[in-house]
């Protein structure tokens, strides 16, 4: 799973701030809008074809209309995401004019500035002032990076579940996994009894791996001898408790 992550997914990161740069310079069109779409179709199932072989050399073929809802599910939120970007891109613009010009009250020349930065505003050519690489293209990376990831755990919990209904929990063992999650590691739960974590804030997520907003980690096969735990609950102030 990890290696099949780290080959896709930087293809799809790519392609979300492609169409990023072009929704942050004003250039969006129907033929960038077609190409993300085009991308988007070919990513999923390039990845599909790929987890398939994965578990085809384990043994367990897969049936591909089991992964047709997940793929199709995951195809109208990279439309919606289309949309997220643009509004995102309105308000982070919105938001750098209004500093620069608070910023640039007192300054000397600040008339010629503010009339530079307003006529941008204007002409829609806000990137001529503030740089895409510095304001929007690591929100787009990491967006693209998450819904690669999404696609991935989603098609790997609808496989693992036609051969079992208990999965190990699995992290990505980097200092990105959050300590709930790192607590989670290697334990054994049944899809129809996730777990429950708490985090320092007290939010409560219930879910099995992906679930959760921004999670990378991922159900491996368990054999049914394995025993589950049931109703589970990790704390993130317990992580430390002995």
């Amino acid at each position: 799973m990890i290696n099949i992550f780290e080959k896709f997914a930087p293809r799809w990161r790519n392609a979300v701030a492609r169409y990023a740069k072009a929704v942050w310079t004003g250039s969006t069109t129907k033929h960038t809008d077609w190409i993300y779409d085009k991308q988007a179709d070919t990513f999923s199932r390039e990845y599909r074809h790929a987890m398939e072989k994965h578990y085809a050399d384990k043994g367990m073929r897969v049936y591909r209309g089991t992964l047709d809802g997940y793929v199709n599910e995951w195809l109208n939120k990279q439309q919606a995401l289309k949309d997220t970007l643009k509004q995102v891109a309105t308000e982070k613009q919105d938001n750098l004019v209004k500093k620069a010009l608070e910023e640039l009250k007192d300054t000397k020349d600040a008339q010629k500035i503010i009339d530079k930065i307003y006529g941008a505003k204007l002409n829609e050519e806000v990137y001529k002032v503030f740089s895409f690489k510095d304001n929007f293209e690591a929100f787009s990376k990491q967006h693209g990076d998450e819904s690669a990831f999404e696609l991935g755990t989603g098609m790997n919990e609808g496989i693992i579940k036609q051969f079992s209904d208990r999965y190990f929990w699995k992290t990505q063992k980097d200092r990105k996994v959050r300590p709930t999650h790192e607590m989670l590691q290697g334990k054994c739960f049944l899809f129809a009894d996730p777990p429950t974590t708490i985090d320092k804030y007290g939010n409560r997520h219930t879910g099995n791996p992906g679930t959760d907003y921004g999670c990378r980690c991922w159900a491996e096969r368990a054999p049914e001898e394995e025993k589950p735990l049931r109703h589970y609950t990790v704390r993130e102030s317990q992580r430390h408790k002995k």
